[in-house]
């Protein structure tokens, strides 16, 4: 059964930008919740995943030793 909803004009505006040409109102709605939430999954499987990377202790080790050499303020010819 069709809902009708109310929205505020800037809101309506951002969806009618989002909307494309083949889609209706509620389809732009239902392919931008479906973004949302594959986003999400997204993230949440890369959360962790260089935990175990040994590369990255290298990596974080050599910028701070790099901050710790006084910065080069002119060219060296």
């Amino acid at each position: 059964m069709p809902k009708t909803i109310s929205l505020p004009e800037d809101v309506y505006l951002q969806l009618k930008q989002h909307k494309r040409e083949d889609e209706s109102f509620s389809d732009t709605i239902k392919r931008m919740m479906n973004t949302d939430t594959l986003q999400e999954k997204n993230i949440e499987a890369l959360a962790g995943s260089l935990a175990e990377d040994d590369e990255w202790d290298g990596i974080i080790e050599d910028i701070y030793a790099d901050r710790e050499k006084p910065a080069r303020l002119g060219r060296e010819d």
